[in-house]
């Protein structure tokens, strides 16, 4: 029998070699690679059920490489999400899954996780301690994992949308905010000082953290008293070009289209930018279009860290309760809405990206949302009332009792 001619199905030839049986097995692998192998027995039937065997591991090999496990397929996704989402977000999708998921659960494949272990991996985190803001988080990034998976093949579907988040054990959406009487007070004391342009941005404007570093003397329209809102400054985590993880600052958009605006500038915030323009051409500082209003100690832009301390220290200085920076922002929004500005009109100004998520978020801190709301409903049915009554009020008319 000559070599090469098929005996035993496509792809494996069978031949008798001198004293022995050659079987050779053709196969193709997933990325298109051709190899042979050949099997030499005594019998033919040994060199067959050898080449069997062979056929059987190579098969077994390509399964695992076609099936990754979820830790092999997280490169991928990460590149998928880098390409997707801004880079402190897939950043923040690779620490957390590398952190939580992968010790856990990384040696399965997608189509082996169900959704008892999705429950079991919140389970298990809820246990240990974690926050249910943070198991509930852990989920949503599983479950991003999982819908790649289902969109490349490597799984069938997401078990996590099968599984809901560990209902929340409370807390406030907002930290407490400043009253009147405590914002007044700080205004007062950061007057003077090296923390008065901050506070008067902060609290009459309302913007966040990140918005305020952001803000440089280009976007300040002096003659119109306008200050325009279109860069967000973060401290955050990021992936470089090796794929390791690391901290940095970055400049980018605000997190909505709502997010670009432009605000009016009140007189006392126009005073303390003059003051401050001053103060920097006195020490010879840049006061140029591309400077960072709030300034570090050298006249640099100002970080993270630094505002951190600064915060912290005035407010021990001037006995003020403390406050989270952030809790500025919800102290401006709260005092608007309370001073009997339109939801509307604080939604466009906190740059919410719907006016249903500041009622959300501020509907509860300000009960004259509610009063307003049980006042015209009481007049409006009252009347309707007295209508049909007979019952009239004015024009000489008596009431009746």
């Amino acid at each position: 029998m000559q070599k090469g001619q098929p005996m035993y199905g496509d792809g494996v030839t069978v031949w008798r070699d001198k004293s022995n049986w050659a079987c050779q097995l053709r196969f193709v692998h997933s990325d298109g690679r051709v190899s042979k192998h050949q099997r030499r027995r005594a019998t033919r039937q040994e060199a067959i059920s050898a080449i069997d065997d062979l056929f059987g591991t190579l098969k077994e090999k390509e399964k695992n490489i076609l099936r990754p496990s979820l830790e092999e397929l997280l490169p991928d996704f990460v590149a998928y999400k880098q390409a997707t989402v801004r880079p402190n977000t897939a950043a923040d999708y690779k620490h957390q899954l590398e952190l939580w998921v992968i010790p856990k659960i990384g040696h399965m494949t997608p189509d082996e996780v169900e959704p008892k272990d999705v429950l079991g991996l919140m389970t298990e985190l809820k246990n240990e301690g974690k926050a249910i803001a943070t198991v509930n988080t852990v989920r949503m990034r599983l479950s991003a994992l999982m819908s790649y998976a289902v969109m490349v093949g490597k799984a069938q579907s997401n078990p996590c949308a099968h599984v809901r988040g560990f209902r929340s054990d409370g807390g406030k959406l907002v930290r407490e905010p400043w009253s009147l009487l405590e914002v007044t007070r700080a205004l007062r004391a950061a007057r003077g000082t090296q923390m008065e342009l901050f506070m008067m941005l902060a609290t009459l404007l309302g913007s966040r953290r990140g918005e305020l570093l952001a803000l440089r003397w280009g976007d300040v329209d002096f003659e119109r008293a306008e200050l325009q809102i279109n860069k967000t400054r973060s401290y955050r985590r990021l992936i470089d070009d090796q794929g390791n993880l690391y901290n940095g600052h970055i400049e980018s958009d605000p997190k909505t289209f709502s997010g670009f605006r432009r605000l009016p500038l009140a007189p006392p915030i126009l005073v303390a930018l003059m003051n401050e323009r001053s103060s920097r051409e006195k020490l010879e500082q840049s006061v140029s279009d591309s400077d960072h209003l709030l300034r570090g100690v050298q006249g640099g832009k100002l970080s993270n860290t630094t505002l951190d301390r600064h915060w912290n220290k005035f407010c021990d200085d001037n006995s003020l309760r403390r406050i989270r920076i952030h809790d500025i922002r919800h102290t401006a929004i709260v005092q608007a809405l309370e001073a009997g500005a339109r939801l509307e009109e604080a939604s466009q100004g906190a740059g919410h990206s719907s006016t249903e998520i500041t009622k959300r978020i501020y509907a509860r801190y300000v009960p004259a949302l509610a009063h307003g709301f049980a006042s015209a409903l009481a007049e409006r049915l009252m009347e309707d009332e007295t209508a049909s009554q007979g019952v009239f009020v004015g024009g000489g008319v008596d009431v009746e009792n």
